[in-house]
């Protein structure tokens, strides 16, 4: 259930930044994957409706962020992209220079 209410939270907090005019394919898929959250929630399939949750708070942040880099743009402002977070894979490749 917690996942549900990030999910819906992430929608929210996206559609306060303008995302489905500013970042429309990311989020409507992320409007879809709640969508689907939702509906398999209602039919008894947890683990399903969980799955979607995440994905749906993942794209919705994803769109919510889209949509504020392309205010500061619209703006005029400069955006730098935010270095790659540390992952065992990037680590592995870091270690062997």
């Amino acid at each position: 259930m917690d996942d549900m209410i990030l999910a819906d939270v992430a929608l929210r907090a996206a559609q306060k930044v303008k995302a489905e005019a500013l970042a429309p394919d990311a989020y409507r898929k992320a409007e879809n994957f709640y969508l689907r959250a939702k509906k398999d929630f209602n039919e008894g399939y947890f683990e399903s409706a969980k799955k979607f949750a995440n994905e749906a708070r993942l794209m919705a942040e994803q769109a919510e962020y889209q949509s504020l880099v392309k205010q500061t743009e619209l703006k005029g402002g400069f955006v730098t992209e935010p270095e790659e977070p540390l992952t065992k894979d990037n680590q592995e490749t870091e270690d062997e220079e």
